[in-house]
């Protein structure tokens, strides 16, 4: 996502209404018995006084046709640089009026470089030129100049939010995640500062990018933040699906246990959006071997309104589902050969099985034997101890079983479950 920068006109602005504001003196031609002059005045011959009069009278008149070669004489006639000065005050202002960045960009060096400039006014110049100077580069996708100077202008007093969000880009566009979601970072804060809510797509912008530097902590405190402002369902599937989409596209693909660990997830916090959720989860679960949680599945999505009737792969997967569901019989004699076992891989397994029925006090029990016994992968029986725990409201437990998980990807997918614990009311 690219985002819309407002620097050039914020920088137009600010210099027109901030800077400049008061029109510089000129000595007065000299007269016999003439009052005391004004030591500050700029000092000018005839010929630039002649020659500035049209450029001032059109200026005041904010006629732009008429002063631009109204200071092209003006300029035929500079003599020093107090003439340079006056010369270049007067074409700012009308380069500001006729919005002309780029002209702009060659007379703001000159009255910066000018002893004649107030030293209230020199900053604002300073700021407005590398603003300006920067978001052109960076329009022209010149990013390390752009960055540069944009940097340039946050030192010289501009602080602005805009810059932040115009150096995300750049640093976006430079392969420098890190970097761009600090200034993300430092624009919410800004907004924030000033009364107001950051806009949902720029929480969007930097989670993919939080997840891509391989920071799972802070791409949940992300979640949290822009769930935190914008706490709705759309939100939040969003971000479970953007974080499966960057694990995929990083490499690190979901197994399809760790894909139904996550439609678990979009279920169990109420976002499974319609039929072809309720049918990709349903079908994955029984294939998996735990046909009770499909027939679970479908009759939550039919009892929704998602699943129309006479919706031939439902009906064919929930009558698949019924008679595997039939055909296991009792999961109760697995306890016992499951706690006879010589390591925990029966134990994990059947307490999957359980989990998949809806038995979440089971599940745990048979998880904790597993652990204890060994043998299997700990973070995969910590992540279904959490779900589980989770279902039973036990969150303290579940934080502590998540926080347990150390190898993606199923580390991320107990970032999203944490998160997940700490959801408010989402519309």
């Amino acid at each position: 996502m690219k985002f819309v920068s407002k620097l050039a006109l914020t920088a137009m602005l600010a210099l027109g209404s901030t800077a400049m504001v008061t029109t510089p003196a000129l000595a007065q031609k000299e007269k016999k018995g003439a009052a005391k002059e004004d030591p500050n005045a700029l000092k000018v011959g005839d010929a630039f006084r002649k020659a500035a009069q049209p450029a001032m009278e059109a200026v005041q008149a904010k006629n732009w046709a008429a002063a631009a070669p109204a200071l092209d004489a003006l300029d035929a006639v500079v003599q020093n640089d107090d003439e340079k000065y006056y010369a270049a005050y007067l074409r700012s202002r009308v380069q500001i009026g006729s919005n002309d960045m780029a002209g702009l960009t060659k007379t703001l060096p000159i009255l910066i470089a000018s002893p004649r400039t107030p030293a209230n006014e020199l900053p604002i110049y300073k700021r407005q030129y590398y603003t300006i100077v920067g978001n052109q580069a960076l329009n022209e996708k010149k990013y390390a100049e752009g960055i540069d100077n944009l940097l340039k202008a946050r030192e010289a007093g501009n602080t602005d939010f805009d810059i932040s969000i115009a150096l995300a880009n750049a640093y976006a566009q430079t392969g420098k995640p890190n970097e761009s979601v600090a200034e993300v970072d430092r624009a919410i804060q800004a907004v924030k500062a000033s009364g107001q809510k950051p806009p949902v797509a720029w929480y969007q912008f930097a989670i993919p990018r939080v997840y891509a530097t391989g920071n799972r902590a802070a791409t949940a405190e992300w979640m949290k933040k822009m769930i935190a402002d914008y706490p709705t369902k759309q939100n939040w599937r969003w971000g479970v699906l953007v974080m499966r989409g960057s694990a995929d596209s990083a490499g690190g693909r979901l197994t399809s246990a760790q894909r139904i660990d996550l439609y678990r997830l979009l279920r169990t916090t109420k976002v499974m959006a319609d039929q072809n959720d309720y049918i990709d989860y349903a079908e994955s679960v029984n294939s998996a071997g735990l046909p009770w949680e499909a027939v679970a599945a479908i009759d939550e999505g039919k009892a929704s309104g998602k699943i129309p009737a006479g919706n031939p792969d439902v009906a064919r997967i929930y009558a698949s589902a019924q008679a595997k569901a039939k055909a296991e019989g009792s999961l109760t004699p697995l306890v016992k050969q499951s706690q006879a076992a010589a390591n925990g891989k029966m134990a994990a397994q059947t307490g999957d099985a359980f989990l998949a029925s809806g038995d979440f006090a089971k599940a745990v029990e048979l998880y904790d034997v597993a652990l204890q016994k060994g043998g299997v992968s700990a973070d995969d029986v910590n992540l279904h101890r959490g779900i589980a725990l989770y279902n039973l409201g036990r969150k303290d437990d579940a934080r502590t079983a998540f926080g347990q998980i150390k190898a993606a990807p199923a580390v991320d997918l107990a970032a999203l479950w944490t998160v997940a614990l700490d959801l408010p009311a989402l519309t």
